[in-house]
């Protein structure tokens, strides 16, 4: 027996084989239990928030497995929409070029080698950690049908009356051309003045005084 443990020695080969084996796939003939992973995003690897989610999910996979329960663990990974974008574009700027350097097709086939890369990279990362997720039925957020699925479910929440546009703040990108999210955003402190403006009321019965921010006049 070795006197050091070596993971790669041993626990890369039993994953083989229980994957080989299919021991992670789900058994139709008995009760249902399924986790859904929340699908991380294709911009880079995992980190320990993912690790600790997952141990934990894995534990209650393996508990109710071992109770004979039809138990699915779902794998997927998420497409991250503009946070995928902006990471692909800061690639093409690496190489003194744009997204319109490439034109649309060649820039959205760039995405998709990207997906492959950092997609690939995170199945094998949770592969090395032994989660026990049915890889026979792994999931993309862009397959056809789960986009289909949003679809519809979106617009039967709209035709609910459950879904509608409402005038916000955003975060609007000038470079994207899109609104981004708030935690797309790096804020940062700006010296800048209050001013307060005097509304004279439609009825000639004082006036109404609004502050708002804004820069120094010129």
């Amino acid at each position: 027996m070795d006197k050091t443990y070596s993971p790669n020695d041993i626990e890369q080969p039993w994953y083989h084989f229980w994957e080989a084996q299919g021991y992670f796939a789900v058994d139709t003939d008995s009760p249902s239990y399924c986790i859904m992973i929340p699908p991380p995003n294709v911009t880079g690897s995992l980190h320990m928030g993912h690790a600790f989610q997952d141990t934990i999910m894995d534990a209650l996979t393996r508990y109710h497995r071992m109770q004979g329960r039809h138990t699915l663990w779902q794998a997927g990974t998420d497409h991250a929409g503009i946070a995928t974008q902006m990471v692909v574009e800061r690639l093409c700027n690496a190489e003194g070029k744009t997204r319109h350097d490439y034109g649309r097709e060649a820039f959205i086939e760039k995405i998709w080698q990207w997906k492959e890369q950092s997609g690939g990279r995170i199945t094998q990362q949770l592969r090395r950690m032994g989660a026990s997720l049915d890889w026979s039925n792994e999931r993309f957020t862009m397959d056809d049908g789960m986009s289909k699925a949003v679809q519809e479910v979106f617009i039967r929440l709209y035709e609910e009356g459950l879904i509608y546009r409402g005038k916000r703040l955003v975060n609007w990108d000038p470079v994207l051309l899109t609104a981004v999210s708030d935690l797309e955003v790096l804020s940062e402190e700006e010296a800048g003045f209050l001013w307060h403006l005097r509304y004279p009321l439609a009825n000639g019965r004082g006036h109404l005084i609004v502050a708002r921010r804004g820069l120094k006049p010129c």
